[in-house]
């Protein structure tokens, strides 16, 4: 873990590439720092001038010969490794760049060239980068803005990490007229050094954030970002909006596994198994931050509406119906009463309260002074509509006198004109308005369901030394000696029974006549054993229930020429059953995932699947089962028995620990693998090993 205490919080800074002309870069980052009232030290660096305004001028870091916390470089990117290397040669007590210069990786071959000869220079001479190609960082509490946007910005509670500078940017923008503040806005550029799992570690230990906001296009090291999050211990809340989720720019798959644990669902999963808070748009994102910087989050699940047109009310209670995680509060009969006792014939005491649209400003205060008596702990939604008695500006102020008697309050106002003031007066006032129902209910329930798993324990996968096996280790390698990106069925079996897994009893032969020995029970199945054949119905290489040795040899000799298969495997054929899919993947960023799922010719097309990010135990994997759409079937539906869910569980755990302890196996398909419900257990009839 690096410390990166005096790089966010610095006491001297020097500007390579400061300039007294007001358009170059080095120029903005001198302004904004002075402007915003940092109260350090500041170095200017340039050889071409002596002073720049009040400041002492120095041709390099070098002539500076003064111990620096920070140097903001601003300089055409050819430029930029040299003068880091100069500095840190002749002056190694700086240890901390914050490289705003862009021209690296995201240029092309030679700004990769220039970028990788810069990660090497900071690994070999131990440097915090920031970046390159961002906007740099802004410190709202040390009056700090190392950065080339001009604003006013205030503190507040939650950091933002930036991997898009103008995000970053548009996020400011968006709250500087906002009562809205944080702790932290940091850039983070292309990670060349520095990455979101770094800055997560410094910020965990930064008493001014309580939450952290990442925007992120994708993550650099997997386990180190899990790591990273999961020491965190759910002590702050950690909000997600993750681009680049899609497999457009991905190869074409080809194995069931990799076509249902593709890169967005893998990066959902390890959200989810980190109780990470993922916003799926833009603005679910700024919502959450919205109500972060307004309201604590929800204690309780059991919401209270309380509006003034019924519409709005119905939309809000069936949000809460379809949702998991919250329930309408169940208004006690006494405050029911004392509701009654002002409240016209026609409004509703119900939940939601409805106080209908001919509601003053003082139907509000006295209901909410009601409410707030016995259910104060509640989060509670205001929705208003500017109906013709309605004073919108009024009501927000009572709402506002209402704040400290409810930590979670948030507002929807809904209109346009009519409530501007209003909507307004909430954003001044560190109360979050919503344009719908919806929206606010929404970041609550994503808030709700965080603080309900807040005491889960998170898992972090330890190094594990890798247990080859003799004899699998000597079938994998004999595979990739004759370059085969697939295992043969007898050596797939052999894999999986030195981990207590048993594939369905088969015959692999070359030529029928092989088979005159073998004693074949009927019905049967056969199947083009071929590596290079990897869906066998696509190509027309299997056949089943074959019912006497003619259709056998008939079948045989069908595959032989169709298929074009050297190999043809002969297996009895299994009685109907649950079909599922169990699968493992080895994601690029994550490392080993574990798919379980319907499996069957229709898998891809039913996608009903889980994916398991290791390590787990059996009791997660019971967990994860549930939210199968079959899960009822398993369970056991309409009378019929359930399916034993430790037989699902114990190839998944296999699955978990073949991992680590197998690197050249890419990918596992298991598909099907036929469940029984009378006692007969399980059946894998199709398993395939990738390398």
């Amino acid at each position: 873990m690096k410390n990166l205490d005096k790089f966010f919080d610095p006491k001297s800074i020097a500007i390579v590439g400061a300039s007294p002309k007001k358009e170059k870069l080095g120029n903005i980052l001198l302004r904004n720092i002075i402007s915003g009232g940092y109260k350090g030290k500041i170095y200017c660096i340039n050889p071409r001038y002596k002073k720049i305004g009040a400041n002492k001028c120095y041709a390099n870091l070098s002539e500076l010969k003064k111990p620096v916390d920070l140097v903001l470089v601003a300089i055409p990117a050819p430029l930029v490794n040299q003068v880091i290397e100069e500095g840190v040669n002749t002056n190694p007590k700086i240890e901390n760049y914050a490289i705003i210069s862009s021209g690296f990786k995201e240029t092309g071959k030679e700004g990769q060239k220039l970028e990788k000869k810069l990660k090497i220079l900071a690994e070999k001479k131990k440097l915090n980068i920031l970046g390159p190609n961002c906007l740099g960082f802004i410190n709202p509490s040390e009056k700090l803005n190392a950065t080339f946007t001009s604003g006013k910005f205030k503190s507040g509670k939650t950091a933002i990490v930036s991997q898009s500078g103008a995000l970053a940017v548009a996020l400011l923008d968006w709250t500087e007229n906002l009562a809205v503040g944080f702790s932290k806005v940091i850039s983070i550029g292309n990670k060349t050094v520095l990455d979101e799992s770094d800055i997560i570690d410094y910020l965990a230990k930064d008493k001014d954030t309580e939450a952290i906001a990442l925007y992120l296009e994708d993550i650099k090291d997997g386990p180190r970002f899990i790591e990273a999050v999961a020491k965190l211990k759910n002590k702050k809340p950690v909000i997600v909006l993750k681009s680049g989720k899609s497999s457009a720019g991905q190869k074409a798959i080809t194995s069931h596994t990799g076509s249902l644990a593709q890169d967005r669902a893998i990066a959902e999963a390890v959200f989810e198994k980190l109780n990470i808070i993922e916003a799926k748009t833009i603005e679910e994102f700024q919502n959450l931050i919205l109500y972060l910087n307004s309201d604590e989050i929800p204690g309780r699940r059991e919401v209270i509406v309380f509006t003034n047109a019924g519409g709005p009310g119905v939309l809000a209670s069936d949000f809460i119906g379809n949702s998991k995680i919250l329930k309408l509060l169940q208004i006690s009969d006494a405050v029911k009463s004392q509701l009654k006792k002002y409240l016209p014939a026609s409004a509703s005491t119900e939940n939601p309260i409805d106080i209908i649209g001919d509601a003053a400003p003082d139907r509000y205060e006295k209901t909410l002074k009601i409410i707030s008596k016995k259910y104060s702990q509640n989060p509670i939604l205001i929705v208003l509509t500017p109906q013709s008695q309605t004073n919108p500006d009024k009501v927000a102020r009572i709402v506002k006198s209402y704040k400290s008697k409810f930590p979670a309050l948030v507002a929807s106002f809904m209109g346009g004109v009519k409530v501007k003031k209003a909507a307004e007066y909430f954003l001044q006032s560190r109360i979050a308005n919503f344009e719908n129902p919806e929206e606010a209910l929404l970041a609550i329930e994503k808030l709700v369901k965080y603080n309900l798993r807040k005491g889960e324990k998170i898992g972090i996968a330890a190094q594990q030394e890798i247990r080859l096996k003799l004899k699998i280790n000597s079938i994998i390698q004999s595979a990739i000696k004759e370059k085969r990106g697939m295992l043969y069925w007898q050596e797939a079996e052999k894999i999986f029974g030195s981990y207590g897994i048993d594939l369905t009893k088969s015959l692999s032969l070359e030529k029928f006549s092989e088979l005159e020995l073998k004693k074949i029970n009927y019905p049967c199945v056969l199947k083009a054993d071929d590596p290079k054949i990897i869906h066998r119905w696509d190509k027309k290489a299997v056949i089943l229930n074959i019912q006497n040795e003619k259709e056998l040899k008939s079948a045989f000799l069908k595959i032989k020429r169709v298929a074009g298969s050297k190999r043809i495997l002969v297996q009895p054929m299994a009685k109907p059953g649950l079909e599922m899919i169990i699968g493992l993947k080895r994601d690029t960023t994550f490392g080993p995932v574990v798919i379980v799922g319907t499996g069957g010719t229709f898998t891809e097309i039913i996608k009903d699947r889980v994916i398991l990010i290791p390590p787990f135990a059996e009791k997660e994997v019971r967990g994860k089962l549930q939210e199968l759409k079959i899960f009822p079937i398993l369970k056991g539906f309409r009378g019929k028995k359930a399916y034993n869910a430790r037989e699902i569980t114990k190839i998944v755990l296999a699955l978990q620990e073949i991992a680590p302890e197998n690197p050249d196996i890419s990918e596992i398909d298991i598909n099907p693998a036929m469940f029984y419900n009378d006692g007969r257990g399980f059946q894998i009839v199709d398993a395939k090993i990738y390398l």
